[in-house]
């Protein structure tokens, strides 16, 4: 008998002794040798009646990941787009909102990434922009800035800002290119490309171990370039069958480089130099971009994917309908 005026046989306790125990061992953080006591159990008989309790259903433990990835649906995408790795976060709230929550799960894909030593590229978008704020900091790396600098109208730093900020991270060395992404004068860019520090700096991207980009779509509002240039080189772009962006540069449906007069306006990384480091992570989000994503995969410009889970379900759903035309 205890002190519950019972008498117990075994496999016959009650839901109400079950529930009690579990509520002073999972809610009140009570030993099991303490609710023995309390009970006059032996501490064997608390653990029996725990574990007849969970059997029971009378206790159901539920895990939640602190993480808001989803890993089955990451699997599925890096198999589907054949490539090494996909993250895949869920997010809600204002594209803003959404922007920092993907740029949050991209600092801690990257920072493992990075290693003593390594050679870091970097372009500017706002999401890699709010990327580096989320990093807590670096391995001891150097940074290479991958393109010119290009100010956004809705917010955020520049290129050049962003390489030393995340140098300083990193307790190591900023490489800026110390020119504008776009420059409508085409003698003026080949002239900057050839200045020494423009030139040393975008010639270290053919030895970045790991590089992060933004994938734009080659569309209004989906592409910080294509708010940058003129109405004719949108056309342009279009009529070459550009549906991605990266860097400043443009990609076709199936990744080929469009060579647009656009390419001849940038000061940038080429897209060879894009495709060399071994680790290529590249950041997406927003509608309309599914076909940039499959674009920039098959231009080779992708190793990790860094996405949501709304752009992950549209980029599936868009490789689904190329399969069957």
């Amino acid at each position: 008998m205890n002190n519950r005026g019972q008498v117990l046989g075994e496999g016959d306790e009650d839901d109400e002794l079950l529930a009690d125990v579990a509520r002073r061992y999972y809610l009140d953080n009570t030993s099991k040798v303490d609710i023995a006591k309390d009970l006059d159990l032996s501490r064997f008989k608390v653990a029996r009646l725990l574990e007849d309790a969970r059997a029971r259903g009378i206790v159901q433990i539920q895990i939640k990941s602190p993480s808001p990835i989803d890993r089955a649906l990451a699997d599925e995408l890096a198999e589907k787009l054949g490539v090494p790795r996909c993250v895949v976060t869920h997010t809600s709230g204002s594209p803003e909102q959404i922007r920092d929550q993907v740029a949050e799960a991209a600092a801690r894909t990257v920072a493992p990434l990075v290693h003593d030593g390594d050679l870091l590229g970097l372009t500017w978008s706002r999401a890699v922009d709010a990327m580096v704020d989320h990093f807590d900091t670096l391995p001891a790396c150097t940074v290479v800035q991958m393109a010119g600098s290009l100010h956004s109208p809705a917010g955020g730093g520049s290129t050049m800002d962003l390489a030393r900020r995340a140098a300083a991270l990193a307790g190591g060395t900023a490489h800026a290119v110390h020119a504008p992404l776009v420059v409508d004068d085409v003698a003026a860019v080949a002239a900057l490309r050839r200045q020494p520090g423009i030139a040393d700096t975008l010639a270290l991207a053919d030895r970045l171990d790991i590089s992060v980009v933004a994938i734009g779509a080659w569309r209004t509002g989906c592409s910080t370039v294509w708010d940058a240039v003129s109405e004719e080189i949108r056309d342009d772009g279009l009529a070459g069958g550009a549906v991605a962006e990266v860097s400043g540069h443009l990609f076709t449906a199936d990744g080929k480089l469009v060579e647009s007069p656009l390419e001849q306006m940038i000061i940038a990384v080429s897209a060879d130099q894009l495709r060399r480091p071994a680790e290529r992570v590249a950041l997406a989000a927003g509608v309309h971009r599914a076909p940039a994503v499959i674009s920039a995969v098959r231009a080779g410009l992708v190793s990790t994917l860094v996405t949501t889970t709304d752009l992950a379900r549209d980029v599936l759903r868009e490789l689904a309908a190329l399969e069957r035309t």
